[in-house]
């Protein structure tokens, strides 16, 4: 059977597409191409102080635990750390960022993490993309580190962090959020109205040849 050439370029598109939207992985190197030209929150022009749920320039970040969470400087230098960083200072549970614009990669510095968390990652809608384990610090790596995801051509609306214990007294600093490039819904309807009528075409096509 023959394929017309215009129906089998537009399913190899529509297929590429989809190919491309594979699960989010972990990131824990910031210098990595998932997260080339990113955006820096560094909280040093945050006001210090405790929040249940709070805006960090379209990046909200909130916690299970009435003022659970909070902007500080106490350990600056320490933990990868610089200036003023957010910390669920009283040890809140469940820690959600979401951003006001789906971002295609983010990645944060993680310090004083001497337990097993695990991230969900979510699109815009809310659906979990993947779910990520991060392994506890040790003294070693001096409690500090970096942790992230690439969403591998899914868009990222959200994730949340729990951790595995009961509390774990962490400490997050320089947060990285690359944008997506988001398709206009209007790009996919007429990539699938131009498959619709190659179809159509091909079967008239046929439909005379037959007479």
């Amino acid at each position: 059977m023959k394929i017309n050439p215009f129906v089998g370029t537009i399913a190899a598109l529509l297929a590429t597409v989809g190919a491309a939207q594979a699960a989010p992985t972990l990131l824990t190197a910031s210098n990595v191409p998932a997260l080339a030209g990113a955006s820096v929150i560094d909280f040093n022009n945050a006001a210090t102080g405790n929040f249940t749920s709070r805006d960090f320039g379209g990046v909200t970040i909130s916690t299970s635990t009435a003022n659970g969470l909070a902007v500080d400087s106490i350990y600056s230098g320490s933990y990868a750390t610089s200036g003023r960083y957010v910390t669920n200072y009283n040890n809140g549970g469940t820690l959600t960022f979401s951003f006001a614009t789906a971002v295609s990669a983010f990645g944060f510095n993680w310090g004083a993490a001497d337990q097993a968390w695990t991230m969900q990652v979510f699109d815009l809608q809310n659906v979990l993309l993947s779910t990520l384990n991060i392994a506890a610090q040790t003294s070693s790596s001096g409690y500090a580190g970096f942790i992230g995801a690439n969403g591998n051509g899914s868009t990222i609306g959200s994730f949340k962090l729990t951790s595995a214990g009961s509390t774990d007294y962490v400490l997050i600093d320089n947060l990285r959020t690359v944008a997506a490039n988001v398709p206009e819904p209007g790009s996919l309807a007429l990539a699938g109205l131009g498959l619709a009528l190659a179809i159509g075409a091909s079967r008239r096509r046929k439909s005379a040849q037959a007479v």
